[in-house]
């Protein structure tokens, strides 16, 4: 079993709901689940607001109107624990990492992608701003993020 969502700490959260099911049902299931594998992961991906002309480009490609389409940026991060019970897909052939502790890479993200872009949000709207693009485009906000990063979020 792999999570998919970015619930903090999503493989020990699973596994609890899990455990507790199967010893309702059968403790030897219980015992088995209990000896396996269930990883922790996080993902990342950023995911802008839609615009119309993301609307009109999915009609356009499906020929069906969808007034709720998620669009996305290149970008995407995945990192899996590499603690699986019986083998795994080569997860690293397209693109996941696996690592020992996924905790670092969830607090790294939430610390550097989610509070900064929430400061850029709230402070960008303040000066006039229209998008995060346009708030880091602006040299007073790109200094703010730098000193941000390095006088609050970096640990060094």
């Amino acid at each position: 079993m792999l999570c998919c969502d970015n619930l903090p700490e999503n493989g020990h959260v699973v596994r609890g709901v899990v455990l507790d099911l199967a010893r309702l049902i059968d403790p030897d299931l219980a015992a088995w689940i209990e000896a396996q594998g269930l990883p922790s992961t996080m993902v990342d991906r950023i995911v802008p607001a839609t615009t119309p002309a993301d609307l009109d480009r999915v009609e356009t490609l499906t020929g069906r109107r969808d007034e709720a389409p998620v669009m996305h940026e290149p970008f995407r991060q995945w990192v899996v624990e590499d603690r699986f019970c019986n083998g795994r897909p080569d997860l690293g052939a397209v693109g996941v990492q696996l690592v020992d502790d996924v905790t670092p890479f969830e607090h790294m993200k939430l610390r550097m992608l989610n509070g900064t872009h929430s400061s850029l949000a709230y402070l960008g709207y303040l000066a006039g701003h229209q998008t995060i693009a346009d708030t880091m485009a602006d040299p007073v906000m790109a200094q703010f993020v730098d000193r941000l990063w390095r006088s609050e979020i970096i640990r060094r």
